[in-house]
């Protein structure tokens, strides 16, 4: 067999042209007894799911790790691993950024987003255009358009392509199959302080809400440990990278229904030279040439010097979620309520 890097990577839209005529009908027509193409719609998961039936295995803190690589693989190589030690099935969820108007949003064009890589090789295109019968969510003949604190759930994405490098057909005896969660981001949010923070409160708690929503729904279907792509980051979205790390630790240590429930989860990048901060500086200067066309040339300079001191998302979460740095968070006051609350009498 020759190697795989004797081959050209065919175009994305080629690739979807053929997961949507061929291997979507295929599993459709000739799997349907194995795996199922449906999903279930969330509208409003901290509202209308209860976690009160769970127990709390685990500690306070969960294992938290950031590594690189393919955040699909990575989870369905997670579960088998875990699966092999405790000598029984474990399955790991894949939080995934979301279009909330259509099913993969742009998939079957160029679009890099990670929802539309992995709707290429997957049949999650499929499963989000089908809600499944009987199901709570399913209210109506259609997911979409996706409530603006809701998210979707298919429990079994079936993977026919290796990641996006080069999107190798692998046999079905190699096809693996995972559950997607998936919940649409803030997109393009307003941002101060040189598209670090927030400008609005009330946008970072629609954030936080949605990161909630989406371990809300994972939690309730079971699973325990989970992971989580670049959600909300890159120039599909622009949130500001350090925020995000810092919302996922503080859902994941302070909110009082997640806590105990979550035994690991992993952030996994699989471009670790990605800076979203970069991104929206480059905005930021693009709209500062606009207003001083005169001064073109000295933006355009200052924007390539600013390159060299934007981390990237990677190293960014690695710090955030690093053993000192969650340590220091776990030791601080509940970041939940300010100092007002905390002097106030009982």
């Amino acid at each position: 067999m020759p190697s795989s890097t004797s081959k050209s990577k065919p175009k994305a839209s080629e690739v979807a042209a053929d997961t949507r005529r061929n291997y979507i009908p295929l599993i459709k027509n000739s799997y349907a007894h194995i795996y199922k193409t449906s999903s279930i719609l969330f509208p409003q998961p901290l509202v209308e799911l209860s976690l009160e039936g769970f127990g709390r295995p685990f500690g306070r803190v969960p294992v938290f790790y950031v590594r690189d690589g393919d955040p699909a693989s990575v989870a369905m190589d997670w579960a088998s691993h875990m699966s092999s030690d405790a000598g029984e099935p474990v399955v790991v969820p894949f939080i995934c950024s979301a279009n909330d108007k259509r099913p993969g949003g742009d998939w079957e064009t160029g679009v890099n987003g990670s929802e539309e890589r992995l709707c290429r090789r997957s049949t999650l295109s499929a499963t989000l255009a089908t809600p499944e019968p009987g199901s709570a969510g399913s209210y109506s003949q259609t997911n979409y358009p996706i409530p603006i604190e809701g998210g979707i759930l298919s429990d079994e994405v079936v993977i026919f392509r290796a990641p996006h490098d080069r999107y190798e057909k692998l046999p079905p005896t190699e096809w693996g199959v995972l559950p997607v969660c998936s919940v649409p981001p803030v997109r393009w949010p307003k941002l101060t302080q040189m598209g670090t923070k927030y400008s609005f409160a009330e946008e970072r708690d629609m954030v936080k809400r949605k990161l909630r929503a989406a371990l809300y729904i994972c939690v309730a279907r079971g699973y325990t440990s989970v992971v989580v792509g670049d959600f909300g980051l890159g120039n599909g979205y622009r949130n500001p990278p350090q925020e995000i790390a810092e919302l996922w630790r503080e859902v994941i240590l302070w909110d009082a229904d997640l806590r105990g429930r979550l035994e690991a989860v992993a952030f996994v990048f699989d471009d670790t030279r990605q800076s979203t901060h970069q991104l929206i500086l480059d905005d930021l200067s693009k709209k500062s040439r606009h207003g001083k066309a005169s001064s073109s040339k000295g933006s355009s300079s200052s924007s390539s010097n600013s390159s060299s001191s934007s981390p990237a998302d990677f190293d960014i979460f690695q710090y955030v979620f690093s053993s000192d740095e969650i340590e220091r968070a776990v030791s601080q006051p509940d970041p939940r309520y300010d100092l007002e609350t905390l002097m106030s009498p009982m």
